[in-house]
Order: C-alpha cells, then structure tokens, then sequence
C-alpha cells in the first residue's frame, strides 16, 4: 500500500467514527434509532410533520400561522424545545444535546392561535436511553410502553444484541406475599433456525421488582428471530405480549 493513501484512509476511519446518530419519527408513525446515544454527543432529530396534520392555519400572505416543535428533556431535568415546521419559535435546529447518560424524553406540539395537538406516545413521550461515554454500540430491540417497538442499529448473526423491555406494557400481573413480588415477565425468543430460549427481563431489588434490558447472542446461520412476552404470578394470573399470537419478528443480518 502507498503511503500516500495513508492520510486518506485516516481520514475515512475518523469520519466513520463521528457519525451522528438520529432519532427518526416516520410518517407511519415509525421510531428509528440509528446507533447508541452517547453522553457528551448529541443527537439529530428527523420528524414528518403529517403526524401532526392540525392546527394549519394559513396566514393572508400565504405563509404558516402554525408551529411544530419538538421538545425534550434528560432525566427529569428542565425542558428544552427546538424547530421542526411551521413558523420558527426558538430559531434553534432539531438537534439534541447530551451532556450526561440516563433517560431522553422527547415529544412534538403543534399549535396556532387557539389551537394545539402533541404527539407524545400517548402522554409517556418517546423514551431514550443515553450510555456513558465509551459504550459500545450493541444493537437492540426495544419495546416501549405505548405499544411501541424499534431497532437500534443492525442485529447481525454471531453477535450480541439487547431486548429493552418496558414492563409496564404488561401490567396486570403483580401479586405479592408478605409484601414481596410473587410475579415475573419473560421474553422468549426462537430464532428461524430453531434456536429457542427465554430470560427473565426483570429483577428484584428487596421488596420492588424492576426491569432490566437482557442480552441475547443471534446464532450463525440465524436470518431472523422471534419473540415474545409473558406476565405471570403465583397467583395464576397470566398476559401475553406477542403482537396478537404472531409474536414480533426482526431480521438478523449475516
């Protein structure tokens, strides 16, 4: 190889690595995240503006008398908006700061005079997870309260991935004794080339049980993976999450 063609490939590799990754909100009312959110990054946003299709007024010289703007906050903390459509509010670009790891909420609000509508995954907002600087980008299924379900990165036969599941999509199982959680929520997967398994998505701290992300390995060979959900207690009560008995499918790249 020529050493001139080294500075070039130095070049390539660091603009690979500073890739930026964005939060995708589809006109099918869609969720993609492209990679893992870092802290100290940040994060473009992309919205299609006829998931909020209200409140168009239009003003007599033929421009917006309506706003979209998205709006966000980290870990509980001060809320922040930016731009999406519409006449400018804030003058600030649809892009999110993150300065530290933990929980993303965004949600979107448009309004005119006397008017405004939200899209907010039904009042619980659209949920983020920020790693710590450094983590790697595993992908990852995730499956949020509000009945929404997207894929972080590429799952790739061979390797890791993350199943997030919010437990809270199954809430009706949580029968206790002496004040202890009697309950427990599964997923269990089946991959197309008939490796099966389940793994608890919870654990207990004490007297609270609370959900945690699991990591599964997609096997050699495998080109998709099935999974789904179940609640149950000592109780005998029992719930399924599993997309009506047809389970959730993603595809596992070679």
């Amino acid at each position: 190889m020529s050493l001139l063609a080294l500075p070039l490939l130095l070049v390539c590799a660091t603009a690979a690595a500073q890739t930026e990754p964005s939060l995708s909100f589809g006109a099918a009312y869609t969720v993609h995240q492209s990679e893992t959110l870092t802290a100290g990054g940040q994060v473009r946003v992309s919205y299609a503006s006829s998931r909020l299709s209200q409140c168009r007024v239009t003003l007599p010289d033929g421009g917006p008398g309506w706003s979209l703007t998205g709006h966000y906050r980290l870990n509980g903390g001060a809320e922040a908006s930016f731009d999406v459509a519409g006449q400018p509010v804030t003058g600030l670009p649809p892009v999110i700061p993150l300065s530290a790891p933990g929980l993303l909420e965004v949600w979107f609000r448009v309004s005119s005079e006397g008017c405004e509508a939200y899209d907010s995954n039904y009042g619980s907002n659209f949920r983020f997870t920020v790693q710590p600087a450094g983590s790697a980008g595993v992908p990852a299924l995730v499956f949020q309260e509000g009945w929404l379900e997207y894929t972080v990165g590429t799952v790739k036969a061979g390797q890791p991935f993350v199943v997030d599941y919010d437990i809270d999509r199954l809430p009706e199982c949580r029968l206790l004794y002496n004040g202890a959680p009697t309950w427990e929520v599964w997923v269990h997967y089946r991959f197309d080339n008939g490796v099966t398994g389940d793994l608890s998505v919870t654990q207990v701290s004490g007297y609270s049980r609370f959900q945690v992300p699991v990591t599964l390995t997609a096997p050699v060979g495998a080109r998709s993976v099935a999974l789904w959900f179940e609640n149950w207690d000592r109780g005998y009560c029992r719930r399924w999450d599993s997309l009506y008995g047809a389970n959730y499918r993603f595809d596992v790249s070679p």
